[in-house]
């Protein structure tokens, strides 16, 4: 998991609108559920967002 400095229940919502599903464990970790199989190409967009997602949702104070 990502262990980020505040609850992050909101992510679920953002993750699923980007077509992402992850779910947060212990209030402050965000737990990825990628498939088992997975293209070079969907790697990169899955961590491309995921990134992107929680930068976004740590700027927003």
């Amino acid at each position: 998991g990502i262990q980020l400095d505040r609850p992050c229940g909101a992510l679920v919502a953002h993750g699923l609108d980007a077509g992402i599903l992850i779910n947060v464990a212990a209030d402050n970790v965000v737990r990825l559920l990628p498939p088992l199989i997975m293209t070079d190409e969907e790697v990169a967009h899955m961590v491309t967002t995921v990134c992107a997602l929680i930068e976004a949702f740590c700027s927003s104070g």
